[in-house]
């Protein structure tokens, strides 16, 4: 049988030595970590003396931040970006479902604890260690009023000092208050994004009527904005919005505040937000094109920072660009222009995304500030901007930049580009035209008619690549590939962008940026920022007369001439382009006086043919002509274009683009204006120089000295109006 063995009583002993050691250690490493951790506490712990400490009294008379306010050209004001400031209303005056949806989701055990949910609390720093991240808050509804009331001591960012205020003014506030005087406060104070403070300043705001009528899924809506206001902003990303609607529809029937049936038919009803209060107020698209730039200059609080906004806002210019763009939007749907078959939207439309809409833009071309901006038909419709937002194909509004480009190389206006004696280059690429084969033309009658030929043989000289680099040196910024295409303006851009790249043409040269804050001021009179000069030359003097004055052609005889039929006078100069794309789904016409450069489109959201006809001069140049004389009836007519000195001018026969003779016929005869050394030298080899040649050109000198002579303008009699067609861009 085997012998028991036994352990030996000193190795007992020692492990019981080991074992006591080892607690020894532990206790003391816990007792280490205690006191720092209370060493780490108290200096954590907020404090504060005298004037800064937050006065929990004061709330009682708390106002929210000071709303920012946007001014127009003139100095008058046109708009509070944060139009609703907080509405008091007693708790008795809040439905029991409103302040329900709030605690639901935000403070269960709100008349169960003294301002800091302590079992809430543990629960989420458990839930933040396991997940080493910050994820999990515990604020209160004590601890949120806290928060939006004293920004000074509780900043955004995440810290344990800043929870630690938090509890403490909670703490301090549960003191003072009643739990229904806390939670009136609350619902009164709470920031629900969009410049919105309270239940009842966003019920207004969102939905337009009081808090006493929300139903519960709008009330659930509300709720769902405090755990992020900038994210959760309904009219900035409602999909996000509606998700966590529904979340808090299912907490407030766990809650008990509705039933489980009520939750589910609040589930299926849509946001129903009202048209925001830009809507309701002058120059809406204008106005929300203000507070994007500011958010992205100054931060998402804004609109709410007491600033003074001084814009380059021209109200009447606004009005007129407004009314005008409306009517005719109306016109087409009613089918004066053609059969229209789109669906005819008026105030409330079955399908929003579906109307035809349009986008006006004007601004001063020698700095760019932006004197009115439209960026849709109703922007209680649709608040999507048109003019800054989109991307569509500019057609032949394109065109000039191409132009431009050629006469900067020096090519000549005289030069014949298509039709007998050209050199008809199109590189392989053979677009659709609606100009006869057998005219010559060289770019001024090219331009008036909105050849497409004609652009590709001017394309191909210059070279795309320079032409995609002249488009984004005058402000272009999207991308434009070196295409034949291009040239008939195949490339998207951003509305505002292509009016802006006129600008150049209508001040001698220089790319200016679009500005509609001119500065901004704060609550102590501070300038915080002012707009910088940012002209920049990017063409000659020379070059932009030269292309200008092609464009004059296109707006007194040419597809532009819908600006002088509108009511356009001839004493106001005026040039531009017209551009229709492909299928007729974007028309556009966007041209220049010397003090206003501007630009209209009409189109579909979705890219789709407006009229079996449609056109650029057909549809657009009429809104552009009423929109600037309406302008015109309020401002002096401008001083017009003049040649700079680094032209030279001849005598042309129009019909070879040679020297005119004296014995070429007088309707064929102009001046024109070239870079210096690309005038022709060669005499018109049609006509002889006889004497009675002879006679009519001294005749001519003599009206040139008197101030009558000749002018480009008047090289040929006005013509009728082409009509686009409807295949390739015009």
């Amino acid at each position: 049988m085997a012998r028991k063995t036994t352990r030996p009583r000193a190795a007992k002993s020692g492990g019981r030595s080991r074992l006591r050691t080892t607690v020894r250690v532990l206790l003391i490493v816990l007792a280490v970590g205690a006191a720092a951790g209370v060493g780490a506490l108290a200096w954590l712990w907020p404090r504060c003396s005298g004037a800064d400490c937050p006065s929990v009294v004061a709330l009682r008379d708390y106002a929210p931040p000071q709303a920012t306010r946007v001014y127009d050209g003139r100095g008058q004001l046109v708009a509070h970006l944060a139009p609703e400031r907080r509405i008091v209303v007693p708790l008795e005056r809040i439905p029991a479902h409103v302040s329900g949806a709030f605690l639901a989701v935000e403070d269960k055990r709100f008349y169960r604890h003294k301002g800091v949910d302590w079992r809430r609390a543990f629960g989420a720093m458990a839930r933040n260690v396991r997940s080493l991240s910050w994820s999990q808050g515990f604020s209160t509804v004590t601890m949120q009023l806290a928060r939006n009331v004293f920004p000074q001591h509780l900043k955004r960012e995440k810290t344990l000092r800043r929870k630690l205020w938090e509890i403490t003014l909670a703490q301090k506030i549960e003191g003072e208050f009643s739990k229904d005087e806390i939670l009136e406060m609350y619902l009164s104070q709470i920031y629900l994004s969009a410049g919105l403070y309270g239940v009842e300043a966003a019920s207004q705001g969102y939905f337009g009527k009081s808090a006493t009528k929300l139903t519960n899924a709008q009330a659930a809506m509300l709720a769902a904005i405090p755990r992020n206001p900038s994210f959760y902003d309904p009219r900035r990303n409602p999909d996000a919005v509606r998700s966590r609607r529904d979340m808090v529809l299912g907490m407030m029937a766990s809650s008990g505040v509705i039933s489980r049936e009520e939750a589910q038919a609040a589930i299926a009803e849509p946001l129903g937000l009202a048209p925001p209060p830009e809507a309701r107020g002058r120059a809406p698209y204008f106005i929300a094109a203000v507070r994007r730039e500011l958010r992205e200059r100054f931060g998402t609080d804004a609109d709410q920072a007491g600033y003074r906004v001084y814009t380059s806002l021209d109200p009447a210019l606004q009005s007129a660009a407004e009314q005008a763009l409306v009517a005719q939007i109306r016109a087409v749907e009613r089918g004066t222009h053609g059969r229209f078959r789109g669906a005819s939207c008026g105030a409330r439309p079955a399908n929003p995304g579906a109307c035809l809409q349009g986008m006006f833009v004007a601004m001063n071309p020698d700095n760019g500030n932006v004197l009115a901006l439209v960026g849709g038909r109703d922007y209680a419709l649709s608040q999507f901007d048109r003019a800054t937002q989109a991307r569509r194909q500019a057609g032949s509004a394109f065109k000039p930049i191409v132009y431009s480009a050629a006469l900067a190389k020096g090519i000549p206006i005289t030069e014949p580009l298509v039709g007998p004696g050209a050199t008809d280059s199109t590189g392989g690429y053979y677009p659709a035209d609606h100009v006869s084969d057998s005219l010559t033309m060289d770019m001024r009658g090219a331009l008036r008619t909105s050849s497409n030929r004609a652009a590709v043989v001017l394309g191909q000289k210059v070279g795309a690549t320079r032409v995609v680099q002249a488009a984004h040196d005058m402000g272009i910024t999207t991308e434009i590939k070196p295409y034949p295409s291009t040239f008939l303006g195949a490339a998207s851009v951003i509305p505002i962008e292509l009016v802006a790249a006129y600008a150049p043409f209508a001040n001698g040269g220089a790319a200016v940026k679009p500005r509609l804050i001119q500065r901004v001021v704060d609550s102590n009179g501070r300038v915080v920022w002012e707009a910088k000069s940012a002209k920049r030359y990017v063409m000659s003097p020379g070059v932009a007369y030269l292309t200008t004055s092609l464009m004059r052609d296109v707006v007194d005889r040419g597809t532009g001439s819908g600006v002088r039929t509108a009511g356009l006078p001839y004493t106001i100069a005026a040039a531009g382009k017209t551009g229709t794309t492909n299928d007729a789904a974007d028309v556009w016409f966007v041209g220049a006086t010397p003090d206003v450069v501007a630009g209209v489109w009409l189109g579909f959201d979705r890219p789709a043919r407006i009229l079996a006809n449609a056109s650029g001069g057909g549809l657009a140049a009429p809104v552009w002509g009423k929109v600037m004389a309406s302008y015109y009836q309020r401002h002096g007519a401008p001083t017009a274009w003049t040649p700079p000195s680094d032209l030279t001018s001849v005598q042309i026969d129009r019909s070879t683009g040679r020297l005119a003779t004296g014995g070429c016929p007088g309707e064929q005869v102009a001046t024109e204006y070239f870079l210096p050394g690309t005038e022709p030298t060669e005499q018109c080899p049609v006509h002889p120089d006889d004497f009675g040649g002879w006679f009519g050109r001294t005749m001519r000198g003599v009206g040139d000295w008197l101030g009558i002579g000749g002018d480009p303008k008047q090289a040929l009699p006005p013509k009728p109006r082409p009509r686009d067609p409807l295949s390739g861009t015009h």
